[in-house]
């Protein structure tokens, strides 16, 4: 058992759903199914009762439940230092998703107060769950997220039991990613998912469910999650690296600003697709910004819309 799971099963237990707490968190509902089902038997007592219309928790689950909660209250407790109180006004602290996009606005509004006497801010990275953990925990005063228009109803549900006030900040047509000497380019030949369908997918460990891999393109359903040659990587500089050395692809959103430089991977539009992604900040309610992270917000935007 790991608090990662913990935070699984509340989520289930908030949603009735193992299906719908699966695309919620961006992982396989199989998946999610087997950390419930060890839950159950590392706590001896089923925890659910399932039915064909979702899941709804036993009294040991209630109780459990209540006992998960107050764990990951403790837990975020510790992270509130009262000694960092007066830096509040001068610091960034930012929880994201895995796009480079957001991590450039944070260096770029870092740089422009590295002069100020004192400071301490940071960067978290994580799924959209984590995000809202991060945020939720005041480990971070602003979470930057993404997610696809037809998550927007199970997203709320989760940003709303958290207390967290949800905006977007822009809404992004998903793109295939390879590398600039990938041979359909120095061919000349069309960039589509069917013509990539024989050469190797990376993707995030855990992510599934995540839209980008269940694309609808040229009129039909098309997965790049059912390629039989799958790499399974955990962060943004292993995806790009490995896409720069190999004639793998993976999907993403348009360039960022040292994408080609950096890495020598592009970014081509996906023929036909009519899904977007949308990226937004969550924040505590009744919380308010300080002038860094309104700063930090407004270039990410500007960046994101581009």
């Amino acid at each position: 058992m790991n608090l990662k799971h913990l935070e699984y099963f509340i989520t289930v237990a908030q949603m009735g759903s193992i299906n719908r707490a699966a695309q919620a968190l961006f992982i396989s509902q199989p998946h999610l199914g087997k950390i419930i089902r060890d839950l159950e038997q590392s706590a001896g007592v089923p925890l659910f009762t399932r039915s064909n219309h979702g899941v709804t928790l036993t009294p040991e689950g209630i109780e459990f439940q209540r006992r998960a909660q107050r764990v990951m209250v403790e837990l975020g407790d510790m992270f509130d230092r009262p000694g960092a109180s007066g830096l509040q006004d001068v610091s960034l602290s930012v929880s994201m998703t895995k796009y480079s996009h957001i991590m450039e606005s944070f260096i770029y509004t870092v740089l422009q107060h590295k002069d100020l006497p004192a400071y301490a801010h940071r960067l978290q990275e994580g799924d959209p769950l984590d995000v809202m953990e991060d945020v939720y925990n005041h480990r971070a005063d602003v979470g930057v997220l993404h997610f696809s228009q037809g998550q927007r109803k199970d997203m709320d549900a989760l940003f709303q039991d958290r207390q967290l006030i949800y905006r977007p900040l822009a809404h992004m047509t998903p793109h295939i990613l390879i590398s600039q000497q990938h041979p359909l380019l120095q061919e000349g030949r069309p960039v589509t998912l069917e013509a990539l369908s024989g050469y190797g997918f990376v993707r995030y460990e855990g992510q599934f469910e995540d839209f980008t891999y269940d694309l609808l393109s040229q009129g039909r359903q098309f997965d790049p999650g059912a390629n039989p040659r799958t790499v399974y990587i955990v962060t943004r500089a292993s995806l790009l690296h490995l896409l720069a050395k190999t004639d793998f692809y993976s999907i993403g959103i348009q360039d960022f600003t040292m994408q080609q430089s950096s890495y020598q991977v592009v970014s081509v539009p996906i023929e036909d697709c009519r899904g977007q992604l949308e990226f937004g900040y969550i924040l505590p309610a009744g919380i308010q910004l300080n002038s860094i992270a309104r700063e930090f917000l407004n270039d990410l935007k500007d960046r994101l819309s581009k």
